[in-house]
């Protein structure tokens, strides 16, 4: 008997393991479970345990009787199957089906171009597709089976009748429409989209983008395009470019886009008028049928002021419509000028250019001009004459530099050339130092074979120069390196002075070649080089370290790099700012240009360093926007400054901007401090959604102290849209509605075949299969089990005297 019993117990245990693993294994057709081991080896850990159970039952059967035994081993393996079933984490897994809730969204374009009759036809472009939508009884039959919500667009989209901004339908921008659909639609509920358009997108974003978005989704584009693509005989403005602000004195250049459709042959007048006076007129000879014409402008105003400008073509006969023939700007033009000193030991090349360039070139700068050692005719002697921005505009030519502190302090921008150790005294060091990180001006190094920057005295002068050189009193005549092209670095390529559209759409690159550069050891914490020396031909912009691994290596690197090569360097010090250029070859940038690249590079680094021209206000509280002219899509963006009488930086947080139309307030905006600059506060006013005239006044705490208490203001202006685009080009682009639909997995149709859109969106996709997971262990009820299994087993066993 013994031996059939061990016989049993042997094969027991590999029972009930093949028994739990197949219990699992059946279970697992519909749950899944997620033990800490194998299923195989879980498996024949419960059937241990279970064995334990059974063995611990026979010993117990004689000290608390059979029936209490099984009631004591039902118990625990009660137990035992509850903590494997929450080892084990089963989860119910199922396939339902569930009926979807789609949406198809018709998009009713309602720009300007859509109410445009073409030619031959018997209503506008918006009537006949409304029409056509209606008769063909789609919107009905998608109605069944789907919702359908219907949402107007132009210049943006929106649902329902609400109030719209001015300009409204001066644009057309079927990527914002496009857009708008995919943020108000759930993913999983969007069927898909009907539009109805010229397909006339004259805004920057692309329709493609959407387009395809609408393709990952599966959500076709069903696409009804209107509108004769037969241009109609119209001439129109398509663009302007013109200044938003200039000094007086200076050229003021305009340049215009025309077009002409079906009027080959004639000739058109095209005219430049200021406040309805005719400025300029020019005769325009059209060569073809579909001409487009780039047509200049130049204009020197008389008197300051923000006056109205417009670019205008006469109505030619039998045009279509003639509300795209005119193109109205403002520009500001202001007598403003920023103070610049320029000093320099003799008349070398760059110091000749720069004169002439700020003497007679840039009206919007005042200059004061000093050369210590200048080229003189025997028996003359020059007159004596300190350098101050109180002279009257046109006497630059002086021969020492300020008499004072408070004379140096008016200057925003001081260059210093090629000057010798003993040029500005220790004291007058101190000066310019306090000038730049208190006062808020520039200083500028312009480097020299003599003696600059390599020779400047300790103290001062070399702790405001942003870059490390080999000090001494040597000269580099006959040294400098190869000659090279300028290369803009990845900080240059953000950078105000040296962005995109400073060398007039050049590359740096392209630039003519300059043959002398001083050389830098480093360059200091804080500083920022912008542009750098590449040999001819091999000029690259240095790109950032894209590897995660090498990144502080390859910054580095790079860095050490861009040092050892710098050309133009800056760095914010105190409220100012310095720049150390180590050419004085720049008046090379001329060649093949006249003063065109030269003059934009030094205008961009000066306005850099003076700080923003505030339209409104005095020279201790200034106020200004940072354009003149506003559409109802632009933010407003405020700047205002705040010095005192010794033109130090004066910063008030309390200070606010009142923006005023109309004589009643319709915002105000704080203007909070911009740490470490020239007194400037910025703030934005975001955008107005109204078209008109705007007055902006300041307030703060600290005004009354600067002679400012009232008076500091300035205006803007919000239109509905900067010119006719709309109607500029009012042929159907069929070419774009075409590549949005294929990229949608959408189809494009005429107004006759409106109704086969409808198959794009009754699909079976309003139902579909959805993959549901319900935890089965974490259930409240099964820990509840087994406590009261543990709790029971436990009570039976004391009950019968067991330990």
């Amino acid at each position: 008997m013994n031996r059939w019993r061990e016989i049993l117990v042997w094969v027991r245990l590999p029972a009930l393991a093949l028994a739990a693993g197949g219990l699992l294994a059946f279970a697992g057709q519909w749950l899944r479970f997620s033990p800490l081991l194998p299923t195989a080896v879980f498996a024949l850990l419960i059937a241990g345990a279970a064995e334990l159970l059974i063995r611990l039952y026979r010993l117990e059967t004689r000290a608390a009787g059979p029936r209490r035994a099984r009631r004591l081993l039902a118990l625990r393996l009660t137990a035992l199957a509850m903590v494997a079933w929450i080892l084990l984490e089963p989860t119910w897994v199922r396939k339902v089906r569930r009926d979807q809730d789609r949406e198809v969204v018709v998009l009713w374009d309602e720009s300007a171009s859509m109410k445009l009759r073409d030619d031959g036809a018997a209503d506008t472009r918006a009537a006949l597709a409304r029409a056509a939508v209606a008769d063909s009884g789609i919107l009905k039959q998608l109605g069944e089976r789907l919702k359908v919500r219907e949402m107007a667009f132009a210049r943006g989209a929106e649902s329902g009748d609400g109030v719209r901004d001015s300009g409204w339908t001066q644009a057309t921008d079927i990527a914002a429409a496009l857009d708008t659909v995919l943020e108000q639609v759930a993913p999983d509920r969007l069927a898909g989209a009907i539009l109805v358009t010229d397909g006339r997108h004259n805004r920057p974003s692309r329709v493609e983008d959407g387009a395809r978005r609408f393709g990952v989704l599966d959500a076709p584009l069903g696409i009804l395009a209107v509108g004769n693509p037969e241009p109609p005989k119209d001439a129109a403005v398509l663009s302007v470019s013109s200044p938003d602000a200039i000094h007086l004195g200076d050229r003021m250049r305009v340049t215009a886009d025309l077009k002409f459709d079906g009027f080959k042959g004639t000739k058109a007048k095209v005219t430049l008028s200021r406040n309805k006076e005719t400025i300029e007129e020019r005769e325009i000879l059209i060569p073809d049928d579909r001409h487009r014409e780039e047509v200049r402008f130049t204009h020197i105003p008389e008197q300051g002021g923000t006056d109205g400008y417009q670019i205008t073509i006469a109505d030619l006969p039998d045009e279509r419509f003639y509300d795209n023939n005119s193109w109205s700007f403002e520009t500001s033009i202001t007598e403003a000028r920023t103070h610049v000193l320029l000093i320099d030991s003799h008349p070398r090349w760059e110091f000749r250019y720069l004169r002439n360039l700020f003497h007679g070139r840039d009206k919007s700068v005042h200059l004061q001009w000093v050369l210590l050692h200048p080229d003189t005719v025997d028996g003359q002697t020059p007159p004596d004459i300190a350098a101050s921005a109180n002279r009257p505009f046109g006497e630059s030519a002086a021969s020492r530099l300020p008499d004072s502190e408070a004379e140096w302090r008016k200057f925003d921008v001081i260059i210093l050339g090629d000057l010798a150790p003993e040029a500005i005294s220790a004291a007058e060091w101190e000066v310019v130092r306090r000038c730049v990180s208190e006062r808020g001006a520039m200083l500028v190094f312009v480097a020299g074979p003599q003696s600059m920057p390599h020779a400047l005295p300790a103290g001062p002068a070399r702790d405001l120069l942003p870059v490390e050189v080999e000090w001494g009193h040597r000269t580099y005549f006959g040294e400098g390196g190869e000659p090279f092209r300028l290369s803009l670095t990845a900080e240059g390529r953000s950078h105000p002075v040296t962005r995109n559209g400073i060398t007039g759409g050049i590359e740096w690159g392209n630039l003519p070649v300059i043959g002398w550069r001083h050389p830098v050891t480093s360059v200091k914490e804080g500083a920022e080089v912008l542009l750098t020396a590449a040999s001819d031909g091999n000029a690259t912009v240095v790109a950032d370290d894209a590897s995660l691994g090498g990144a502080l290596t390859g910054l580095a690197e790079r860095r050490a790099r861009e040092a050892k090569a710098a050309v133009l360097v800056t760095r914010q010090t105190g409220h100012g700012k310095v720049a150390c250029l180590l050419t004085d070859r720049t008046w090379r940038l001329r060649e093949g240009a006249g003063d065109t690249h030269h003059h934009r590079f030094w205008s961009s680094l000066v306005r850099w360093g003076a700080g923003p021209q505030l339209r409104g206000g005095t020279p201790q509280a200034g106020i200004g926007t940072d354009q003149l002219t506003y559409t109802v899509d632009d933010p407003v963006y405020l700047t205002a400054r705040l010095r005192d009488a010794s033109l130090n930086p004066v910063f008030d947080p309390s200070l606010r901007a009142e923006i005023i139309r109309d004589g009643q307030p319709v915002a105000t905006v704080s203007l909070a401090p911009v740490a470490d600059s020239n007194g400037l506060h910025e703030g934005s006013a975001g955008k107005m959604r109204i078209a008109g005239n705007y007055q902006v006044k300041i307030t703060g705490d600290r005004l009354a102290e600067l002679n400012a208490a009232s008076g500091v203001e300035t205006r803007f202006r919000v239109i509905g849209t900067r010119g006719p685009v709309e109607l500029a080009d009012t042929t159907p682009d069929r070419a774009l509605l075409t590549e949005a639909a294929a990229a949608s997995g959408g189809k494009l149709v005429e107004l006759a075949g409106v109704s086969s859109l409808a198959p794009l969106f009754l699909t079976d996709k309003e139902a579909r299969e959805e993959i549901r997971e319900t935890p089965l262990w974490d259930n409240p009820l099964v820990f509840l089990l087994l406590a009261i299994a543990l709790t029971a087993e436990w009570w039976f066993r004391r009950s019968a005297g067991l330990p």
